[in-house]
Formats: C-alpha cells, structure tokens, sequence
C-alpha cells in the first residue's frame, strides 16, 4: 500500500539501484548538471519495478510512477555528483570493497545470477555501489551542516480497514457512519493483517509514503475524519485521520511516538535538507517533457 517510493525501495534494499550517467552519446530521459540519464537504463529501472510489483499499470498511473522514478534517479545523480565535488573515495578500490562486503560468502557466479533475476548486471551493481557510498558521504555532511529543528514535511497518523471488494468496504462504512468501533472493526476485517493488530494504524508517515489513491485521499480529510471507500490497487480502503503533525512545526513539540521516529531518523532528514539544496542550485532538463513532474 505504500506508495512508488515504497516499491522501488524493495529493489534499492536488494541490488542497490542508483542513477546512471550516459557516457555515450545516447537518448537520454533528463540531463542534471549537464550528466545525462539514459532513456536505455530508465526503461529497464522501470521495468525492474514493474516485474517486483506483479504486472503492468493503467496509463495515468504509469506516468506518475514513471515520474516519481525519474525524480528518484535526478536525486540520486545530484547526491554522487555532490560527493564528488566533495572528496569522496568513489575510486573503483572503494566500489569493489564495498561489493565484497555485500557479498558476504557469496560468490561471483551466485551473485552474477542473483542480480540477473532482477535484469541487473554486475556493472549495474557497481554503478550502485556507488551511489551508495556517496549517499552515505554525504549524509554525514548533512549532519555537520544542518541542524533540523522544524518538520520538513506533514506527517500524518492514520488507520485504515482493506477489503477485498467495494461491497464490503461499503458496508463497514455504514457501520462506521452509525457508530462502530473503527479499531474493532478494522482487527476484525482487514486484510492488512499487520495493521489490524493495532486497530488498523498504520503509524505515523507523510502522505507521499502511499500509493496515489491512497494519499489523495487521506490529504482531503481533516483529523479525526474517516473517508468513504477508496480503491486502489491493494483492494479498498476506509482511511481514518487520527492526528496531524504539519511541516514547518517544531520537532521539539511533536507527539512523543513522531519525535522518536523523527529523532531516531535526523540524518535522513539533513540530508533531505542537503539535497533540496542541491535541487534549488542544479541545473536540469527534461528531455522527455512528459515525465518533467506536475507543478
């Protein structure tokens, strides 16, 4: 139920994807800082994505994914270029290093195949590496420069009850609009079974941690308020918006259990900081203008 960027998060946790340069003068999707992003590596990246979500996607929503994947990938090139600039050991001693790590008793042959499966290629995997090692780079930079203190986003407290079809969805609602018991109803029916042991909460996250239809809908209600059913690709939903925490607002006063996943998460939110600094400054083109994100 997590959005584009939760799913292509099971690929980066398994192979370790980043962005790719063009070296070669070949079609390319963006440009950042002059450094193209091949239309020939987005598409296989894409399709990497589709095979781990089980199957092809109506239009409008492959163009939002294909969108939030591209700035995924703008992200990432803005992060090694950064590091670069920086001083960070990218040499091919580091990569190579890193991917003995990760290997662990591994061995070239299993490894080769293991990234095969997922379309990867061990040349992938060391452009990734990569990436990852200025991503972590540049975190600890991150922290040095930037103290955060203010949300940099809304966080949302939400619980929700998924069933299988819209009729059923349809009459848990109207138990709701007559005055049951959300949590109870939600550890009763919800195919979410992670959730329904908690009375349907899905903890506290910013809306763009759901899938579209799952976040549109959740955005439109104020705290407190339970959507009528929503459907998306997981089944159908009944959201409920049990508390709100709004960018801008200080950390220092959040609820306890957000100020703990904020706190225990700071670096991650340095670097945020950091890279939407890099995006401010940077200089990209979007040669394929339909994937250029939506104002």
């Amino acid at each position: 139920m997590r959005r584009f960027r939760g799913m292509i998060a099971l690929v980066l946790a398994l192979v370790l994807i980043g962005a790719v340069a063009g070296c070669d003068k070949v079609a390319a999707v963006a440009t950042v800082n002059g450094e193209d992003i091949s239309q020939e590596y987005f598409d296989r990246v894409y399709q990497q994505v589709l095979n781990q979500m089980g199957g092809d996607l109506d239009e409008a929503t492959a163009l939002s994914y294909k969108q939030q994947l591209l700035e995924t990938l703008i992200e990432s090139q803005l992060i090694t270029q950064e590091a670069e600039k920086l001083g960070a050991d990218l040499s091919e001693e580091s990569v190579e290093a890193s991917i003995t790590a990760l290997m662990g008793e591994m061995d070239e042959a299993t490894l080769a195949s293991t990234l095969e499966a997922y379309g990867m290629t061990v040349a992938d995997l060391r452009i990734s590496v990569r990436d990852q090692i200025a991503r972590e780079f540049l975190t600890e930079k991150a922290v040095e420069e930037f103290e955060v203190t203010t949300m940099s986003e809304t966080y949302s407290l939400l619980s929700h009850i998924l069933v299988d079809t819209e009729e059923s969805a349809k009459d848990l609602y109207a138990q709701l609009q007559n005055g049951a018991d959300f949590a109870a109803l939600a550890s009763a029916n919800s195919t979410d079974t992670a959730s329904a042991v908690d009375g349907g909460s899905l903890g506290w996250s910013p809306s763009n941690a759901y899938v579209v239809e799952f976040a549109d809908a959740a955005d439109a209600l104020g705290v407190g308020e339970i959507s009528v059913p929503v459907q998306s690709d997981y089944g159908w939903h009944i959201i409920k918006k049990v508390d709100e925490y709004a960018a801008g607002e200080s950390i220092a006063d959040a609820p306890a259990d957000l100020r703990s996943i904020l706190e225990s998460s700071s670096a991650q939110l340095a670097l945020n900081e950091y890279v939407q600094k890099l995006w401010d400054e940077a200089e990209i083109k979007y040669i394929d203008e339909s994937l250029k994100p939506s104002e």
